[in-house]
């Protein structure tokens, strides 16, 4: 398998009453399921808190920060609205973690972040937007993460409402380079590594696209298979207009991006309120799709059936532009973000997602084959569900689920907690 606050309005009241008579969100399964699927069992989960009480919380990442062989924690918490901090939780192997920190006492909103190692020392390193100053930052793996702050460097202080960020060897040559979305400057950049004897000065940025009308969404593949690292971006689009403006869309790098135009080739367009999804060869044939939420804001999505998770089926050959065909998985409320994986072992790819706000849920959907999905409830009343990734976090060869919730930018009382469930397997 590869690893690889919005405005509302009132007439959301409207849709809200409609989705609840339709019967979305009680607590047995959504639409989808089937009478073999119950009766065979889903796989079983067992919940754990990971972090709660937070003041805000938006992202999180799993990758082994310091090299003892299994998979750490990473997660931000904002207090007073005014203030991050970036902690990394050690774990024993087992699923038991120790909250450490890795920043404390950042002016902003640290948001979204990516691991790897940026420096080529053989550390993982994070990198993590702010949200409210318009900066990108890293933070470098010294080697001994426990033994304090992590040295903070600056990518760019020029990210204006910077909001997801992905990274990569975008121009080729051997090192590290970064991307980031910007939700209120519609903006999709990318940032040349200046390679590590320049890590005291920012990065050069450079635009892709200043038209992506909420941009969130950032992830890497190979979408064309000619060798070059692409990129995956959304655009949530504008609320109360004819044409929503929304799109899923992946940029052609040109192979030498610091003096060529990445060119903007669309997905689709079609459903408003593309919020989050990844690259993933979900049909196992060899290229990549993607697996999406469209959802979250209801002043842009007045139809309920507008609410759900698809994915988008890449019909093209290598070296060749991509056509796409669209399925749908099934409908989520207020979908935020969909991911791809094993989740019960069977050999196919099943999809993850969240719920955000009037949503408040975590559920996965199993793959059945022939495109035929049954949907299965991780929990219920995770307030604000925002981010969410799976990651083996004791070892035993299952994919865990692990996702965080902020508050809902007071639609609901967001839950502001970061939450793993133990994927039991099936019993």
């Amino acid at each position: 398998m590869k690893k690889n606050p919005p405005s509302f309005i009132a007439s959301g009241i409207t849709v809200f009453a409609t989705l609840l008579a339709f019967g979305l969100f009680g607590d047995m399964a959504l639409a989808g399921e089937s009478d073999d699927a119950m009766a065979a069992g889903p796989v079983k989960f067992s919940e754990h808190l990971l972090a709660g009480n937070l003041g805000y919380v938006f992202g999180v990442a799993a990758a082994d920060l310091d090299g003892d062989g299994d998979l750490d924690l990473t997660s931000p918490d904002i207090r007073n609205k005014t203030h991050s901090t970036l902690f990394w939780y050690g774990n024993d192997g087992k699923g038991q973690f120790e909250r450490l920190v890795i920043f404390k006492d950042e002016p902003g909103w640290f948001e979204r972040h990516a691991i790897a190692d940026i420096d080529g020392n053989g550390t993982l390193d994070v990198a993590i937007v702010n949200n409210q100053k318009g900066n990108f930052v890293w933070f470098a793996n010294s080697g001994k993460p426990a033994a304090g702050p992590w040295q903070r460097h600056v990518i760019s202080n020029d990210c204006p409402r910077a909001y997801d960020v992905t990274l990569a060897d975008f121009d080729g040559d051997g090192d590290l380079d970064a991307s980031t979305t910007g939700y209120t400057s519609n903006l999709v950049a990318w940032y040349e590594n200046p390679g590590k004897d320049q890590f005291d000065r920012p990065w050069t940025r450079r635009v892709i696209d200043s038209a992506m009308q909420e941009a969130r969404t950032i992830a890497t593949g190979d979408f064309n298979r000619d060798g070059k690292i692409d990129l995956l971006a959304t655009a949530v689009g504008a609320p109360n207009v004819p044409n929503h403006e929304s799109q899923v869309v992946w940029y052609e790098n040109p192979g030498e991006p610091a003096r060529q135009n990445w060119t903007r080739r669309v997905i689709s367009n079609e459903f408003p309120a593309a919020i989050h999804g990844h690259p993933v060869d979900l049909d196992l044939d060899g290229d990549l799709d993607v697996v999406m939420a469209h959802g979250m804001r209801i002043e842009s999505d007045p139809k309920v059936d507008r609410h759900q998770v698809l994915w988008y089926e890449n019909t093209g050959k290598p070296g060749v532009i991509p056509t796409w065909k669209r399925h749908r998985v099934g409908l989520l409320p207020f979908a935020f973000e969909a991911i791809a994986g094993d989740i019960d072992g069977d050999g196919d790819l099943d999809i993850a997602a969240t719920a955000w706000s009037k949503g408040d849920r975590v559920v996965w959907f199993e793959n059945r084959g022939e495109d035929r999905w049954s949907t299965h409830v991780v929990r219920t009343d995770f307030r604000a569900a925002n981010q969410l990734i799976l990651a083996d976090l004791n070892g035993d060869g299952r994919l865990d689920i692990i996702a965080s919730a902020d508050d809902g930018s007071r639609r609901v009382q967001g839950s502001l907690e970061v939450r793993w469930w133990r994927n039991d397997g099936r019993r």
